[in-house]
């Protein structure tokens, strides 16, 4: 895919909700058996693409395959990467004499952002989805209905299963579940969240028992889809043609690739990070294909002792509703939603991994559970104003659309610390500033912003995972000025290029189930339109085919074209004697949007067809 850049500008960034999914970590501990038999604790910090591995003193460690342990690590000569320094990690009950000041530096964000990409690419292939407009709660990212998935249950001849079939189908299947310290099951989180559209159950197998020792399928010198993905397909083949199960009874996606394909095996991973059968999500490859149905996604973990719900729920927003994760996966940050949503952290902490937050506003619509009501009078002519009310857990939702990018809109809503909400880290009035063309690894421009009533972005500056003055309430409002200005990065109703989207939320109520504000709008101005048709590889310029002077401030721009063609934009400023460049966006696509922080000059639009024809439609904000 061509990169997707805008020079001298904020970064339009292409989601790729295919391959957007790991499982988050946030000082995890987990036990390690070095070669000499001792065992040592290490913590985690990241996800399944990159995490720093710590010792409690704060050294990071690595896997040492010619040492087939784990080595207190340095960063690279070329700082691309953590190598071994030779030394396997000891317990600390044997260092105790060595003090450690502060943790060790590790790598930098862009080096980790980097070891992302590879590794994602590894575990879910190189392919990549463009970005998908926002859609209504009557699009194609709709589901609801009965869903019903695959849990297969694993053991091996040296270690057998401890949970039984009957614990594993309560977990996911009961309506009144409360074992191991759960609230509810998986499936009770999904009615729930839905308001009883989605009923997600999952078929669970008798004990597999793997043909191999738990050793063979946990070594710690291979990828965690070397061994695991050779565990899963001797499943699968041992449900086809032993236990001849009907795989056309699974719900599939379009391409009849099984939703819900989920994997527990007994024990602990017995493995390092990311190796072995350390816990992920990947695409299985090669895929197994029965019943007229073939596998895609799916997602393999460790029973331990007792079970959680948390990290299921997560990684089954990714396999039967294909939401993104929400949290940055350089650790450049803690994204932006942080711990108020499942897709963020929202699944994983001391109390939500038993009761994981609802997700956000924007994922439940376009699954079709709220009913949204659009604000903006200038996309709803019929839109409620004045004073207004919200109730939290009520399958309901506000929306205030960009009328010149249909791909941005802000989403309100209430949230109460009760009912599905509980665990929640505040309660008050929620506002969402969500953008399909930001990327959760970008916190500066990401999918999802949540507006912070303090105005201060903790989890933005990585100083928190959200905390109790996040949402708005009786002292707080939002316009295009407040909480804070956008120069320091604040929070406030302006849309991402900078103009004013005309919403106004003032006269909060206390927090409570039910909150009321107020919604006063301004008269926007109507962007500037143009239209025209490109045939293949053809180009055109705007506005009308000539230029325009332009006094300085910010130019948004967004484009539109046919689906089947790849059409880009760019603006050119009148520099030296001659059009330059100076900013461009080039998905792949027809759907680009630039936000320029434009000088005073001569400036010109090109519209021109990578790939493709068809008519355009160029919308202008000036």
């Amino acid at each position: 895919m061509r990169t997707l850049h805008t020079l001298l500008a904020v970064s339009a960034v292409t989601v790729t909700t295919l391959v957007q999914a790991a499982i988050p970590y946030n000082n995890t501990p987990y036990e390690f058996t070095q070669p000499n038999g001792q065992t040592v604790t290490l913590y985690l910090q990241g996800n399944d693409y990159f995490a720093e591995q710590r010792t409690a003193d704060g050294r990071l460690a690595v896997y040492d395959a010619s040492l087939k342990g784990m080595a207190y690590a340095k960063v690279s000569a070329d700082g691309t990467s953590l190598i071994s320094t030779g030394k396997l990690v000891e317990s600390l009950r044997s260092v105790q004499h060595l003090t450690v000041s502060e943790p060790q530096a590790g790598l930098s964000d862009a080096a980790k952002a980097a070891l992302v990409e590879s590794k994602r690419a590894q575990m879910l292939g190189s392919e990549k989805v463009s970005h998908s407009a926002m859609v209504h709660t009557q699009g194609a990212e709709e589901i609801s209905g009965q869903v019903k998935g695959l849990t297969i249950i694993i053991d091996f001849p040296d270690e057998r299963g401890t949970i039984s079939k009957a614990q594993v189908e309560r977990f996911l299947n009961d309506l009144n579940y409360n074992e191991f310290g759960n609230a509810q099951s998986v499936r009770g989180y999904f009615r729930s969240v839905s308001g009883d559209k989605l009923d997600y159950t999952n078929t669970v197998t008798q004990y597999y028992t793997a043909k191999k020792n738990k050793a063979y399928y946990a070594d710690s010198s291979l990828s965690s889809t070397v061994r695991s993905q050779e565990l899963i397909n001797e499943a699968l083949q041992w449900l086809e043609y032993q236990q001849g199960f009907d795989f056309s009874q699974l719900t599939t996606n379009s391409s009849n690739q099984i939703r819900g394909l989920n994997i527990f095996y007994a024990g602990n991973s017995d493995s390092a990070w990311s190796k072995g059968l350390w816990p992920h999500m990947a695409r299985l490859s090669p895929r197994f294909c029965a019943d007229g149905v073939c596998t895609d996604r799916y997602q393999i973990t460790d029973m331990r002792a007792s079970l959680a719900i948390g990290t299921f729920v997560h990684e089954s927003g990714h396999l039967i509703t294909n939401w993104p994760d929400l949290y940055d996966y350089d650790g450049s940050s803690e994204g932006s939603v942080a711990s108020f949503g499942v897709m963020g952290y929202g699944a994983i902490g001391t109390t939500n991994r038993y009761k994981p937050t609802p997700p956000v506003a924007h994922f439940r619509a376009i699954a079709g559970w709220d009913t949204v009501t659009e604000l903006n009078p200038a996309i709803n002519a019929n839109a409620p104003s004045g004073r207004l009310s919200h109730t939290s857990d009520s399958g309901t939702s506000y929306k205030w659309t960009n009328p010149a990018n249909s791909n941005e809109a802000f989403y309100i809503e209430a949230i109460h610390k009760s009912g599905q909400n509980s665990e929640q880290l505040d309660q008050g009035l929620a506002v969402w500033h969500v953008d399909s063309r930001g990327s959760n690894s970008n916190e500066w421009y990401p999918y999802i912003q949540m507006e912070h009533g303090d105005g201060n972005r903790d989890p933005e500056y990585k100083r928190n995972r959200g905390d109790s003055s996040d949402l708005f309430d009786v002292a707080g409002e939002f316009t295009q000025a407040l909480p804070n200005a956008q120069t320091s990065r604040g929070t406030n109703a302006l849309w991402w290029n900078g103009s004013d989207s005309g919403l106004r939320i003032r006269d909060i109520s206390d927090p409570a189930q039910t909150i009321s504000f107020t919604i006063e709008s301004t008269t926007q101005p109507e962007p500037d339109t143009y239209t025209g048709t490109l045939s293949d590889k053809q180009s055109a310029i705007e506005p009308n085919g000539t230029w325009f002077q332009y006094g300085g401030g910010t130019i948004g721009l967004s484009l539109s074209g046919p689906a089947s063609a790849d059409f880009d934009l760019k603006i050119e400023k009148w520099l030296n004697g001659r059009w330059q460049q100076v900013a461009i966006s080039e998905s792949p696509s027809s759907t680009e949007s630039i936000n320029y922080n434009a000088s005073s000059g001569y400036y010109r639009f090109v519209v021109y067809s990578y790939s493709g024809a068809g008519s355009y439609t160029l919308r202008v904000n000036k």
